[in-house]
């Protein structure tokens, strides 16, 4: 049975990406209104091990056998850093499969010299930005009372000081909050100031944690994307919906149940990639 591992996910920017949770339901340092793991009822501040690493280890062997992803991505449950172990994992997998590895994360914890060290051999790190405003950030973020965003800003220029892999910066757009052209020149200010590999516009695809978020229109997505390039950010993209893959994957039932578990997938989705 699998308890850690699931998948295949229906990514936007992966392909075909395998799951790997390495937090407890639902560990996380945030509490963002457009998660679609759900609200986060208790904020965990503190890094731990939360799982078997021997049963992660022989579930991720064990996945491999039937599907064979583009990428192994920790995500999941909440926040993945929060995992004492992460390094260890990651370490394993490239000593030990020649598969690519991903990270996302909400980056409240890159200001931490021993995470960024533990993703150093990763080959790519998705970190959100969502505002470098702090009243719009703890909006859309809901971090704890002490947490502000120079911490995130923080985390995010250390990344791109240390880490020597692939950085897509995700930032999620939610209209009213963070779309303005005056946000956006906010945000031109900051990225021109760290170095990665691209940015990438994004906006709710399944239900979030609160009612009220809803997508954002593409006409915004495009503004936005356009006021970026006027303003010298020229690595930018918005995420669009996902390719159905030429070639689909036979549904292995417990992967496709552990991943249902955490969030909502619609027929939609999995028929772009299960043979359904």
């Amino acid at each position: 049975m699998f308890k850690h591992v699931f998948g295949p996910v229906p990514s936007r920017r992966l392909g075909v990406s395998l799951g790997v949770d390495l937090v407890t339901p639902k560990s996380c340092n945030m509490n963002c209104v457009f998660c679609e793991c759900g609200a986060t009822r208790e904020l965990k501040l503190k890094r731990e091990s939360f799982k078997d690493i021997d049963e992660v280890k022989n579930e991720i062997l064990e996945a491999i056998k039937i599907v064979k992803p583009d990428y192994i991505t920790f995500s999941g449950s909440g926040e993945p850093t929060l995992s004492k172990d992460l390094g260890k994992i990651i370490e394993w997998i490239k000593s030990n499969l020649e598969i690519k590895v991903c990270v996302i994360t909400n980056s409240l914890l890159l200001e931490d010299n021993e995470v960024v060290k533990e993703l150093e051999k990763a080959d790519l790190i998705m970190p959100t930005l969502n505002s470098v405003d702090n009243l719009i950030f703890k909006k859309i973020n809901r971090p704890s009372a002490q947490i502000d965003v120079s911490q995130v800003m923080r985390g995010l220029e250390n990344l791109s000081k240390k880490y020597k892999g692939k950085i897509y910066i995700e930032s999620f757009i939610i209209e009213g909050l963070n779309d303005s052209n005056e946000h956006t020149e906010k945000m031109v200010a900051f990225l021109k100031n760290i170095n990665f590999t691209k940015l990438q516009l994004n906006t709710l695809d399944r239900s979030g944690t609160e009612n009220w978020v809803q997508p954002a229109s593409y006409e915004t997505m495009q503004r936005i994307k356009n006021k970026y390039l006027e303003l010298g950010i020229s690595n930018v993209e918005i995420v669009k919906e996902m390719k159905e893959l030429d070639k689909k994957i036979e549904v292995n039932e417990e992967l496709l149940k552990n991943m249902k578990e955490k969030r909502e997938y619609s027929e939609k989705d999995l028929k772009k990639i299960f043979k359904i």
